[in-house]
């Protein structure tokens, strides 16, 4: 027989969706599950933005919105509202758990944020090379002739 809290709205998600603390988060292994780019050919911006998708071993999904710039000798990986002023323009989506903090409140994106800058990606040292390794920047050369 299961018990469910009543003094919480009864919704179908409470009961299919774990609660998980960022602690949880960080004992499980992460890797980088999909890479995807957004690039319009016909302008002059020097940015490749797109998504990639961290999946954890316990089937949790973190999806980051990324932003790729060409220096001229190297290409800079950002992941924007992480580590760009974008935050207020862009979402950090969560799949397969709902965040709460130790006092099971539900967790603001600004703490996920500092989760993800200062636990996730140390954790996941090679993340930036992964994501280049995955591109194939010919598709965005501009050929002369």
């Amino acid at each position: 027989m299961q018990f469910f809290d009543l003094s919480r709205h009864f919704n179908i998600n409470d009961i299919l969706i774990p609660y998980k603390t960022l602690e949880d988060l960080g004992q499980q292994e992460w890797i980088l599950a999909k890479v995807r780019v957004e690039h319009d050919c016909l302008t002059d911006n020097e940015f490749l933005e797109g998504q990639a998708v961290l999946k954890s071993n316990q089937n949790i999904q973190i999806e980051l919105e990324w932003l790729i710039r060409d220096t001229g000798h190297e290409l800079q990986v950002l992941f924007k509202g992480v580590e760009t002023d974008a935050a207020a323009e862009t979402l950090v989506l969560v799949k397969g758990a709902q965040l709460v903090d130790a006092e099971n409140q539900t967790l603001s994106s600004q703490a996920l944020s500092l989760w993800i800058d200062g636990t996730l990606l140390p954790l996941l040292p090679n993340l930036r090379k992964e994501i280049k390794a995955r591109l194939n920047l010919w598709d965005y050369v501009e050929y002369d002739g």
